[in-house]
């Protein structure tokens, strides 16, 4: 049986705006090997980047997420992370650490930055909103003028 933790999730990608992102093709959940997560989020030129996602403690505490690479079944290569302008390279930032991205819903990139609390309220993770909070802000970036290409 599925921990409660796994069922909340499972119940967040049936929601209606999780699924409206998957019925449009902005995002697909690729599998579930528990605690972990891999979803496709798709750019505005057709590239889809994978994620892993790590989601102990679900939906209580926000979840990490890191690019992954499907063929090797491991960490997506730096040199291969999405690029672009300020946003997207902000977001995408493997020097600053290669196993999280740099959004405010990610449990990892919150950490000592009160201030985005305010400064980007729609983007904080939100329990009731689920998964769909974080990937839809990072299909957001995607999908920006601030995208170039994914290597």
């Amino acid at each position: 049986m599925a921990s409660l933790d796994q069922q909340a999730f499972e119940a967040d990608v049936e929601s209606g705006a999780f699924l409206n992102g998957s019925l449009t093709g902005r995002w697909e959940v690729q599998s579930v090997q528990w605690p972990h997560a891999f979803i496709w989020v798709r750019a505005g030129n057709g590239n889809r980047l994978l994620l892993r996602f790590e989601l102990t403690n679900y939906p209580r505490q926000a979840p990490t997420a890191e690019p992954w690479d499907i063929e090797t079944n491991a960490p997506l290569a730096p040199v291969r992370w999405p690029r672009g302008d300020a946003r997207v390279t902000a977001a995408f930032n493997p020097n600053w650490n290669a196993h999280a991205l740099y959004i405010p819903c990610d449990r990892v990139a919150i950490q000592g930055h009160e201030a985005w609390r305010h400064q980007h309220p729609s983007m904080l993770w939100d329990p009731a909103a689920g998964i769909h909070r974080y990937v839809r802000v990072v299909s957001d970036l995607l999908g920006s003028p601030d995208y170039a290409c994914a290597h």
